[in-house]
């Protein structure tokens, strides 16, 4: 059986490819950092969703120095935008597009 999903969804995942092909070329050509702290990643992304993330394996922590007690913790910052779009993705859609969603899903 052929799904289609909602136009909007397909809008919002061609959106957010391109944004994430751009941050990548920023990245790769260092106007940009790979990893943000743990700090910066609780403050834009929210602790609870970071800590979320790490648990359910869709985010990785990577430590400055293994064994140290005090060593910094980094997130790879793709992954954190790879993440936050899988958790909202349909949260941010219109109502009517939800229902579509929801419809397919449920099948």
């Amino acid at each position: 059986m052929k799904h289609t999903f909602p136009d909007e969804f397909i809008y919002n995942l061609i959106d957010y490819a391109k944004e994430m092909g751009r941050r990548e070329e920023r990245i790769n050509s260092f106007q940009e950092s790979q990893f943000i702290s743990q700090n910066k990643a609780h403050i834009q992304y929210g602790k609870g969703n970071v800590t979320k993330w790490v648990k359910a394996g869709l985010v990785k922590r990577y430590k400055d120095a293994d064994g140290k007690l005090r060593s910094g913790v980094r997130y790879d910052v793709l992954e954190l935008e790879s993440a936050a779009f899988k958790c909202n993705c349909i949260k941010n859609l219109s109502p009517l597009a939800k229902a579509e969603m929801r419809e397919i899903i449920g099948q």
